[in-house]
């Protein structure tokens, strides 16, 4: 079933910061955080599952989820929504260990965090999701990049 994305953003972990800036806000706008911008924690999740699954398949991203049995996907995958949804805003509880920690040792290069980034953009266009949104979900997850990224 297709999962109506109403401004919604995901998530995660190996993603590039982009650089494109945020359109003007309204205050309307404005005082809504990019959680509730999002459409909250039903609409993160769509994005989240949606972005993970592309990343388990990916030629060249996917070899960093070789070996994870279904259950240890979707608990990559609920980590991620509760992520998510804490550093936009919303009510969710960080339930994952520090960035750093979790990639630490996987080698992850400066082509596998863009192959990533890529693949998150596509969900959130995909979503329909609004470029100022975009910006920041993007920024936010990009501010991970040094956690993450092992090798230049």
């Amino acid at each position: 079933m297709k999962h109506r994305f109403l401004r919604c953003a995901a998530l995660p972990l190996l993603v590039l910061v982009i650089t494109a800036t945020s359109a003007p806000r309204t205050y309307a706008q404005s005082s809504r955080s990019l959680y509730e911008r999002l459409g909250g924690y039903d609409a993160i999740s769509a994005v989240v599952d949606d972005f993970a699954e592309s990343l388990f398949t990916d030629p060249k991203v996917g070899k960093f989820f070789v070996g994870m049995s279904a259950d240890s996907r979707e608990s990559f995958k609920q980590k991620n929504k509760n992520l998510m949804c804490n550093v936009t805003g919303g009510p969710c509880k960080v339930i994952s260990r520090p960035a750093k920690t979790a990639h630490a040792g996987l080698g992850i290069t400066e082509a596998d965090f863009n192959v990533v980034a890529q693949h998150l953009t596509d969900t959130l266009n995909k979503f329909k999701v609004p470029s100022a949104e975009q910006a920041e979900v993007m920024k936010i997850i990009g501010s991970l990049k040094p956690d993450i990224v092992e090798k230049r």
